[in-house]
């Protein structure tokens, strides 16, 4: 697109903005590309109302009153995921401040097309607040989801001093610490009151009480999310939980460790000596995941800057047999208008995973909301939310073009437009 197009382009987008919450928006002649990676990309027009898509067809509807815009030549797809996130665990003590870097943080993530989380475990009160400024328009930023994290009282002791302004640290529905069943049942309780989507199950657990959180989570409507190893838990115990997903896919190598249980700091020092992957014991683990339908939250990007080249073995094997991958980052993000690490993270899955850009965009799309309970969003579908990236770049091209979006829109509104710069 030259310089003079995209300048009308985003002129006329202006009048959609003004025009949005009464007129309908028709966007035709895109090139869409569903979500869902078995879907090919083909040309359609999309119906935005009320927040929802309307509809979406091959050739053009019959729809009085609506703002047309032209888009020949670009792409719709749906907005992004980051299926693993942490926005509350660093120093709240004041809490302006740190309110001023998080809506640095999730600003800057919508401006490239992120525009919901998963967070996966901080202060419940601080994410319920952010929540609920991003749902009432207050803020612009993505919609977030968020987990408490259950462990044993050892974790959380373990924890507690490096923790500035939680010395409660264990003892609160969002950070719990697990002693035994009795615990488990009003613990949930309360970490839905505070609001969790799902619960983190950490560390420092037996499998017994896994299995009792996971069960007690289902029972009471919440998603259960693990770690890869719950140590001294192995990660064969944890896939055999039933928990919806499975987080850090080069923990799945400590199924390899002799016993019935690990011992952390022994496990570690037994990667870091260069203990080699299974392929067996690798798949075995995959397959159990494959059977109770867990998704692998593998944070390659992660582990690759941490030197632990198993996670993107442990993924392409994962994605070979069928097992559903989320992309998330477990990673800092910057504040100001720098690229993102999901950008990373989804290269990484392609590159060294296996996957094509297709399906690395159901990974932070349809396989991101799935995860975390979304049946509103991820696919672009009749009755889908309307949180929609129009870009000016094929995708399954370059998914560089995904964080470079014309437009962002959410809940069918446009939240950001590229100025000529960007």
């Amino acid at each position: 697109m030259n310089k003079f197009s995209v300048i009308i382009f985003l002129m006329l987008l202006q009048g959609v903005a003004i025009a949005q919450k009464s007129e309908s928006i028709l966007l035709k002649n895109a090139t869409i590309i569903d979500g869902d990676a078995s879907v090919k990309p083909y040309k359609g027009f999309l119906l935005i109302k009320d927040g929802y898509i309307q509809s979406v067809t091959t050739t053009a509807p019959k729809v009085a009153n609506a703002k047309v815009i032209d888009c020949t030549g670009k792409f719709i797809t749906p907005g992004l995921m980051d299926a693993h996130i942490h926005l509350a665990t660093a120093d709240l003590t004041d809490p302006k401040k740190a309110r001023l870097s998080t809506d640095s943080i999730t600003g800057n993530m919508l401006r490239h097309g992120i525009t919901t989380l998963r967070d996966m475990a901080g202060n419940a009160p601080y994410l319920a607040n952010y929540k609920k400024d991003v749902q009432s328009g207050k803020v612009l930023g993505p919609d977030v989801f968020y987990a408490a994290q259950f462990a044993g009282p050892g974790y959380f002791a373990m924890m507690a001093n490096g923790r500035k302004g939680e010395e409660d640290l264990g003892h609160t529905a969002w950070y719990c610490a697990i002693k035994t069943k009795s615990d488990v049942k009003p613990a949930i309780a309360n970490a839905k009151k505070a609001g969790v989507t799902g619960i983190k199950i950490y560390a420092n657990l037996s499998k017994e009480l896994i299995r009792e959180i996971t069960n007690e989570a289902h029972k009471q409507g919440l998603l259960a999310w693990a770690h890869g190893a719950i140590f001294p838990s192995k990660p064969m115990d944890v896939a055999q939980s039933g928990v919806n997903s499975m987080s850090h896919a080069n923990d799945l190598v400590f199924q390899q460790i002799k016993g019935d249980t690990i011992e952390i700091g022994a496990a570690w020092a037994q990667l870091y000596k260069g203990l080699k992957l299974d392929s067996n014991m690798r798949d075995k683990m995959l397959l159990e995941m494959k059977k109770h339908g867990t998704f692998l939250d593998p944070t390659v990007f992660h582990a690759e800057n941490n030197k632990m080249f198993n996670a993107a073995l442990i993924t392409r094997r994962a994605h070979q047999l069928g097992v559903k991958i989320v992309a998330g980052t477990d990673w800092i993000y910057p504040e100001k208008d720098e690229a993102v690490p999901l950008l990373d993270e989804m290269n990484l899955l392609v590159s060294k995973c296996g996957m094509n850009n297709l399906e690395a965009i159901q990974a932070a799309t349809l396989n991101a909301a799935e995860v975390t309970g979304l049946k509103d969003r991820g696919v672009i579908r009749k009755g889908k939310r309307a949180d929609l990236l129009l870009l000016d770049a094929d995708p399954s091209i370059t998914l560089n073009a995904l964080f470079k979006p014309l437009v962002v829109f959410k809940a069918g509104k446009r939240v950001f437009t590229a100025t000529e710069a960007r």
